[in-house]
Parts: structure tokens; sequence; C-alpha cells
């Protein structure tokens, strides 16, 4: 017996090696390698991924036995699961059980059942020299027999040397053709897109990811600082995808009281509480057959959490004082700019939940890491504000200079809101490099840091703003933000504004930051005329 596997593994390599250094496309080959290993030697649903430098992720280039759309979701950060352990290790692993593992996330979906087909698992580097540049892996079934997994690391090592030398020679031969292929200035799809404004390396990796996953159903998590667009990136994701003839519904769950949040997803009948004097259709109901995009997804709380995690993992829900059960087709977008590992792990955010959300996980780049986009956002945004206030306005000589030394802390949003003010203060039809506070103030922006920076470091929440005191003739006023009267209304609004653009002008979240209610806030949001800024 031992033999015989021997003459099977010799051919195996054998043939493998001639089909690698034969062939001129490599995806076709490294496919054949792997149907190779299945028909000799048994090495079943086996998968070559390889390393994306421009994504920093481990990607599936080849994998014969899976679908497309499994195949799309295969996308591990380095140390994220075993193929980004084995990746980030440079070491083999051999599990007898694969269902056993913890680490093990299948979060292609193409492990079925494994409980009645219990799977073995061997995976290995892919390496050129001590360069480890993707991962090979294999599964076979395991019904309680001996296993050889030891022999089976060691000849798929040989053939991760095979394939690492000819995956070389492919980044080698053409880093001009093979980048202009991994980073198209646009994806075609997303051309109609007006809104997504840039064209630096950063953004293009977002939107070929966008392009890649706008066709699967696969969840989509956006994360990102705020201001960053994820609203933008949720439309994007939809109107790419063979749903965008369906509804994008929009839910901000950091609004939504928990008392509410049921009734909003859900919805509700008639007379299932005190006030609901008609029947309601939920949000999950009124996205069926599109996209449901989740908003600050990390504000729910607790009890929200159950809730939303057992209508994804079912798709099935009843209106409050309903009985009947109702299916939904639904694909979710969820977005926040929260720390969410941390949150499981200070156990304010449910694992499972955090699993069910990141299948795949977008990462929006704040402006500061983009900034060869800050010219172009700028003229997109002025040339709206323009049509919007009903009057010509340009860039005049300086004003880029002043806005890249700017600290811009709200990204996209805040710059807008820059502009806009210089717009509204400026008396000619270009803007000046006077017409922006921070350009008197080292980069300050618009005053928002003197108003908001917090003394404690960083990584210290940010202690509530404090109130204007009310006018008394034994308590002199406290003292507003720069150029506003001390205990007047317009320090409160400064006040109240400031804090919505840090918040994202999301008002339970400015509520919290100013040691209000979200009651408190509305009421300033009408009484002061707010307008609020959507991105």
């Amino acid at each position: 017996m031992d033999a015989r596997r021997a003459e099977l593994e010799a051919e195996t390599l054998y043939e493998i090696g001639k089909v690698l250094s034969l062939s001129t496309d490599l995806n076709k080959a490294f496919t054949s390698a792997l149907n190779l290993l299945a028909l000799y030697l048994g090495m079943e649903n086996g998968t070559l991924s390889l390393f994306d430098p421009v994504t920093g992720e481990v990607f599936i280039e080849a994998a014969p036995e899976m679908r497309d759309e499994e195949r799309i979701l295969g996308r591990f950060r380095p140390g994220e699961g075993l193929v980004g352990r084995i990746f980030a290790n440079g070491m083999p692993v051999a599990i007898p059980d694969i269902a056993r593992e913890p680490v093990f996330l299948n979060r292609t979906g193409s492990w079925r059942d494994l409980e009645r087909d219990p799977r073995a698992f061997v995976g290995v580097p892919v390496q050129d020299g001590r360069a480890v540049l993707g991962v090979l892996t294999v599964d076979r079934p395991h019904r309680g027999g001996p296993l050889s997994l030891g022999r089976d690391v060691r000849l798929l090592t040989a053939v991760a040397h095979l394939m690492g030398a000819r995956v070389r020679l492919m980044q080698l031969e053409s880093p001009q053709r093979r980048a202009a292929q991994d980073l198209p200035p646009v994806a075609p799809e997303l051309e109609r897109f007006p809104g997504v404004v840039g064209h630096g390396q950063r953004m293009r990796e977002v939107l070929r990811l966008v392009s890649r996953v706008a066709r699967s159903r696969a969840t989509v998590l956006l994360r990102g600082e705020s201001g960053t667009g994820k609203e933008l990136f949720a439309h994007a994701l939809h109107e790419a995808s063979p749903r965008a003839e369906r509804p994008f519904v929009a839910v901000n769950c950091a609004a939504l009281p928990e008392a509410l949040v049921e009734s909003e997803l859900f919805g509700h009948e008639k007379g299932a509480f005190t006030g609901a004097a008609a029947a309601r259709p939920g949000r999950f109901e009124q996205a069926d057959g599109g996209t449901l995009f989740l908003d600050e997804v990390g504000e729910l709380s607790p009890g929200a959490q159950a809730k939303l995690l057992r209508a994804l993992q079912e798709r099935q829900f009843e209106r409050i004082g309903g009985r009947r059960t109702v299916t939904v087709d639904v694909r979710l977008v969820a977005a926040t700019n929260r720390d969410l590992e941390e949150m499981v792990r200070a156990g304010t955010f449910r694992l499972d939940l955090y699993h069910r959300l990141s299948v795949v996980t977008l990462e929006l780049p704040p402006l500061r890491d983009r900034p060869e986009d800050l010219a172009a956002l700028a003229q997109h945004f002025l040339a709206a504000l323009a049509e919007e206030h009903g009057r010509p306005a340009s860039l005049g000589p300086g004003v880029l200079e002043v806005l890249r030394a700017c600290r811009l802390s709200g990204n996209a949003r805040q710059l807008r809101n820059c502009l806009e003010r210089a717009l509204v203060s400026s008396t000619g039809d270009a803007l000046g490099r006077d017409d922006f506070p921070c350009a008197r103030a080292g980069g300050v922006p618009c005053m928002l840091e003197r108003v908001l920076e917090p003394a404690a470091p960083r990584a210290a929440a940010p202690a509530p703003l404090p109130l204007p005191p009310p006018a008394s003739p034994a308590a002199p006023p406290a003292p507003g933000p720069a150029g506003a009267a001390p205990g007047t209304e317009a320090a409160d609004r400064a006040r109240v504004l400031a804090a919505l653009e840090r918040c994202g002008y999301v008002q339970a979240k400015a509520a919290r930051l100013l040691g209000m209610t979200y009651r408190q806030v509305a009421y300033r949001v009408r009484k002061y005329g707010i307008a609020m800024e959507r991105l």
C-alpha cells in the first residue's frame, strides 16, 4: 500500500510540474493542479489563495470545486481564520476534524454538514524562498480510520513550492500590466455614481472590491470614520448588484430607542400596542428583494442585537402582535465607525452577530489617507454648493494648500461644511485663503478642534461638552466658542453644531457627547434651523 501511495505521489508531482511549466494561463494551470490532487490522491476542495498587496488580504485565486459566489467570499486578513494564520505564520497546519477547530471560519460556506461528513484539513504556505506568497489547502473525508496527515503535509509542501515559483514569475513578468489589471481606474458598473469622487489608489482599491462583492448575496460590513461615505458606498453596492431595481432601505440604528427597534425593523399589527392605530410593515419587509442598510450598527443595544441576529439567521420573523411568519429576501449592508472587536471583548457587542455581519468587510479610508483626492472632492462639493446657493464659486490661489494643512477629522463631510462656510462668508466669486478660519488658526478646522478636542488622550472617551448656563445675575455665563458672545444662543448653536459635525450628524450620539437628551438636541436643531447634512 505504501509503495502504491508513493508511486501515486510521484506521478502526481510529475503531472503538476508539467502542467505548471507548460501552461501560459496560470489560473487554469493552478486549477488543473488542484484537480490532479483530487483525482490521484483524493485531496478534495483544493484551494489556492494568494496575497494581494493592494488590499492587504489573502484571496482565493483558484478553487475548482467552489461556486463563484462562494469563492468571492474567501478573503482573509493575515492572521484571520486558518488561511490567514497559515499565511501569517508561514507554517503548515493539519487538522483531523475541521468541524472541531475553533479558528475555522467557513467564510465561503462551501463546507456543509460537517457533522455527518467530517473532513480532515491540510494547509501549507506557498513560498518562493522565504517569502510567503499565499496558502494551499485541501481536505479529505475522515470517518474514523487512520490518517496520514504528515505525509499529506510533505506532498502539499512540494506542490506549494512548484506553485510558488510560478506565482513569483507571474508577479515579476510585467508589474505594470499586473497593476493595470488589478487596479482599474473605476469599476465600469460604478461610473454612473457621480457621488463616488476620487481616483487615487486607495479609492480605486475600494471600488474594485465593491464591484467584486456587489454581485453576491453576502452581508457586507462597511467600516470607517465618520464622514468617509459609508451610506454612499452602501448605495453603490446596491446599484451595482442584481437587486438594483428593488428597494434600498436605510435605517440609522443610533437614532432608534431600544423600545422602538423591534417595531421599526419588523413592523407591527393594528392594536399591537398603545398608539398602533394601523398595521405597519417594518424595514425588513420594505426592503424585501432589495438591500437593507443598517447604519451605526455598533450603537444597537444588547436586546436589539439579539432581535437582529434572529432575523439574520432565520430570514423570518413575526410582526409585533402578529402570528403570521413573514419571510424576506434581503441583502444586508451594515456600517459602523466603532471598534467592534473591542466591543466584543468588552461584552457590549455579540460575537455571533459580529460574525454574521462581517462576512465581507470593506474598510473606507479617511481623507488624510488619500490626499490625492482632496482637490477633486473640493471641486465636486463646491460645484454642488454653488448650485445650491445660486451663485458662482471657484477655488482661488492657495485654497487647496489651506485645506491640505487643515485637520479634517470629519473627513469629506467636514470638508463640505468648511467649503459651505467659506462660500457663505465670501464676498467674491473665488474663495480665498482668508475665507477659511483654519488658515488663521494653524490648521484647526473651522474652530471645531478648539470646541471639541478632549484634554485626555485620544483613546479615552470624550467628556460631555458643557451646556451653556442659564442667564442669571448670580452666575456669569460660560464662554462660548471663539467668535460667539458668551451665554448667547449663538454659543449654544455653535456648540450643538460642532457636536453634530463630530458625530456625523447622528443626533443620539451628539446628545451623549453634549450630556443632553436626544429630545433636547432635536429641539435645538429645529430652533436654530440647523441643516442635517448627509454624505
